[in-house]
């Protein structure tokens, strides 16, 4: 079995949904029920920018944590901007759009980027 559909970590995932707001507006958040995965998760290196804005003169108050995410190919399910992730009692943001990775068959996956401020 391949590691690319296997994980290693319990997550929730908060779809995205639609909704209507206060003033007659479709809008898009996360759903109030969390869908249980397995996922693969490793550290997000972080250069530039994103490093040094963790060093400025507010740190301790303003943290930034970044991590990727890989489902098992068997999850078909798009995961949507406004979507959530909890893992180990914290909500994280989903960043970006998924990267696709699709030179071959055998290698062929998704990934998201996910942080929490």
């Amino acid at each position: 079995m391949s590691l690319l559909d296997s994980g290693n970590v319990d997550i929730l995932v908060f779809l995205e949904e639609t909704a209507t707001d206060v003033d007659g507006n479709l809008i898009t958040r996360p759903s109030t029920t969390g869908t249980p995965a397995k996922v693969r998760m490793d550290f997000q290196v972080q250069t530039g920018t994103s490093a040094r804005r963790a060093e400025q003169d507010n740190e301790g108050y303003e943290t930034e944590q970044s991590y990727v995410i890989r489902f098992p190919r068997s999850w078909t399910t798009v995961i949507g901007a406004q979507s959530q992730v909890e893992w180990n009692g914290n909500r994280w943001s989903i960043q970006g759009d998924r990267a696709i990775y699709n030179r071959s068959h055998r290698t062929a996956h998704e990934e998201y980027k996910i942080k929490r401020y």
